[in-house]
């Protein structure tokens, strides 16, 4: 099979690979669209320490059944969406459909081969199926919109609300959707004039650019100096966390799901003296997924004005530019 494999530090390679065989329980899946999230970026840019290369990136992903074998009940050709997380399927976390805190969990693109390829062997109960009103290219988006949808299920009730998102990037932008959908006002950060307009456009949001304002000061007089209600830190920097937590009303919930940097100080007081709830957020779970998948269903997301479709071989520029930090890609996504 093709596949577009990260060997080194900022360099992508089109290579042959041998076609996955598929053990015991899974499936061959013939992948038709695969994102690219921040995580596979960071890879790419050499600061992710499990993805060693040569490894093929990637875990976003959809496509259509090409083996069963009778495994399963998704019949041959199905339509389906990846759920990219292997867990082990019998610990309190997995029995209680939280298999996204397993501690054997393993992901595709990080731990093992991922979806820039054409096909990936996955296990049955890791696909869902899709309806036939829904793309491949949306059903790639299926794991970034489930991601969005447990960050914003962590902030608590947000109707009639004001949230901030820390960051614009394709979670923090998905994210800013999601709350809107759920009745909250949100104001958006970021250094990317073009991010921030598409996503005041989409959700009507206060767009604060980090290079000319200062974002502390220009949420809080949004808020008639009391703060957000919640935010959530789609960045993960000490200055992104310190500032989400500046923002935040006493009382309120900062969420944290960026992870720029490993380790990074952060002053507690107000963490402390103002009650404010830091969280964190890791992926999402199996009912979060469902829900991405119903949410697209219902043509809830107006996905085709935040894609950016392209083809495996334009691999090194696509990550290129993204990597450039003045990208005007809102979601990458590879047609295979």
């Amino acid at each position: 099979m093709k596949a577009l494999v990260y060997t080194a530090p900022l360099r992508l390679e089109m290579r042959e690979l041998a076609d996955p065989q598929p053990k015991a329980g899974e499936v061959l899946v013939r992948i038709r669209a695969v994102g690219v999230c921040g995580s596979d970026l960071n890879g790419f840019l050499g600061r992710s320490k499990k993805r060693v290369p040569p490894l093929v990136l990637g875990h976003e992903f959809s496509g259509e059944v090409a083996t069963s074998d009778g495994v399963g009940d998704i019949a041959l050709g199905a339509a389906v969406a990846v759920y990219p997380i292997v867990s082990c399927g019998t610990c309190e976390y997995c029995v209680t459909q939280r298999d996204n805190l397993c501690a054997a969990r393993q992901v595709y693109g990080l731990d093992f081969h991922g979806g820039l390829a054409e096909y990936a062997s996955v296990p049955a109960r890791c696909l869902f199926r899709m309806p036939p009103s829904i793309s491949f290219v949306e059903g790639s988006l299926v794991e970034p919109l489930a991601n969005a949808i447990h960050v914003v299920g962590r902030c608590g009730a947000i109707r009639g609300r004001t949230g901030l998102i820390y960051g614009a990037g394709p979670i923090g932008i998905l994210c800013a959707l999601v709350t809107k959908q759920n009745g909250a006002r949100i104001a958006v950060v970021d250094r990317n004039v073009h991010r921030l307009t598409r996503t005041k456009e989409l959700t009507a949001a206060l767009a604060v650019d980090a290079t000319a304002l200062d974002p502390v000061t220009s949420v809080i007089e949004w808020t008639g100096g009391r703060g957000v209600d919640f935010a959530i830190d789609a960045v993960g920097t000490a200055q992104c966390r310190q500032n989400s937590i500046a923002c935040t009303a006493s009382g309120g919930a900062v969420i944290c799901i960026g992870l720029e940097d490993e380790v990074c100080a952060v002053d507690t007081r107000p963490i402390v003296t103002r009650e404010v709830d830091v969280k964190g957020a890791y992926a999402y779970t199996r009912p979060d997924f469902a829900e991405a998948l119903s949410m697209l269903a219902r043509k809830l997301l107006p996905w085709e004005s935040l894609v950016t479709k392209s083809a495996l071989p334009q691999g090194q520029a696509i990550f290129d530019d993204l990597a450039s930090g003045h990208s005007s890609i809102l979601k990458a996504v590879f047609e295979i």
